[in-house]
Formats: C-alpha cells, structure tokens, sequence
C-alpha cells in the first residue's frame, strides 16, 4: 500500500542592510550617421567609467550591459538621423559618495546621461539567503505538522525537497537624470528583505 504524504509550500523572508547601491546608466548620443552615433556614445561611456574611478569605483565594479543604435525622425516622418546608446552598471559601495558621484558623472556629459534606476543591495547575499531558507523549510514544516495532526498522523522521513524561490527583495529607488537632482542626494540603507520557499513532502505516520 503506498504510503501516506503530505506536500506543503513554505515561505521565509528575512531583513539584511544593503551594503552597495548599483546604477544603470545610460549614455546617449545623436549623429547624422551610425558609426557617429556610436562613436559619441562611446566617448560619453569612457568619460563616465573615468568619473567614477575617480570617486574610488574599482574596474571590477564596472559592467557594460549593451548598446544600441535607432533611427530618429521629426514630426512630419522624415529620418534625421542616429541615436545611439550605451549601458553601464556601477555598483558603488560608500553608500554616502552616491550623490557626489552622479553629480560628477553629470556634470562630466550633460544631458546625454540617463539615469534607469539606483537600487539599494547586498554585495554578498549568501547568509540571507541561508537564514531565509531555514525560516521557509520551518513554515513548510508548522504547516505539515498541523496538517498531520488534523488527518490523526505524525510526520515521518522527509521524501521531496524542491527550492521554488530564494530571491532577493532589492529596494530601489529611480532619479530623473539632471545635475539639479543629484546634489547631495542622501542614500539611507535601510533593510531590505531577502525571501525564499520551498516545498516540502513528508511522510505521514500513525499517532502513537
């Protein structure tokens, strides 16, 4: 006969302090032609990256996401040009030089600069996530426990164990890209949640 069971889904989430912040950057620029366009957006990212190491950002905190080229039209339909643009993440980890740093990359490019997000995190994330599993494995087996006692069981030996999430929860917070807006802008860590579940199948003995 096969053996009783009872599956059930826990959930843990627990509260870290972000120790870096990370900005998506963009750096745009407009020509008459692609290799232009790329080319200007190019020297904007080289002037960035050169920003930020002057604010003490090492190369390894540095990552190039992408570029991309589209065409530009006017009102009336008719193309006028390239635009071209390029993607970088800084994880910047003085929490307190974040303002300076995008006042400096600003004033360095201008308007060519957008800002995409500045999002609050955690360099190392692996003893969260470790306390955050052991509290969802401990909600999956309150429940299993109750749902034993209400069937007249007892759990026994645990048969399946699947990760079904184990995610940080990054605050985050977005800017509009103009020198005015970064001045002195203050970055407080805060906590930020660190989630996981898991779901969990146990076996279901009689009740002595």
């Amino acid at each position: 006969m096969a053996r009783r069971t009872v599956t059930v889904n826990g959930s843990g989430r627990v509260p870290v302090s972000p120790d870096v912040v990370r900005l998506d950057l963009r750096v745009g620029h407009d020509a008459d032609d692609v290799a232009a366009a790329l080319a200007g957006a190019s020297e904007g990212l080289t002037k960035v990256g050169a920003v930020v190491r002057d604010h003490g950002v090492a190369d390894a905190d540095l990552r190039t996401l992408d570029a991309t080229v589209g065409q530009r039209w006017d009102n009336a339909g008719t193309a006028v040009g390239f635009t071209a643009q390029q993607r970088l993440t800084v994880t910047v980890r003085r929490l307190q030089s974040v303002g300076d740093i995008l006042e400096a990359v600003a004033a360095s490019i201008g308007n060519a600069l957008l800002v995409d997000q500045v999002r609050l995190d955690v360099a190392d994330r692996t003893a969260g996530l470790r306390r955050a599993r052991d509290a969802a494995f401990a909600d999956a087996r309150d429940k299993a426990e109750q749902y034993a006692a209400l069937s007249g069981a007892r759990l026994g030996a645990v048969r399946e164990v699947a990760e079904s999430g184990a995610v940080p929860m990054a605050a985050y917070t977005s800017v509009a890209a103009s020198r005015q807006a970064f001045g002195g802008m203050p970055v407080e860590g805060g906590d930020l949640d660190v989630t996981a579940g898991v779901t969990v199948t146990w076996e279901l003995e009689a009740a002595e």
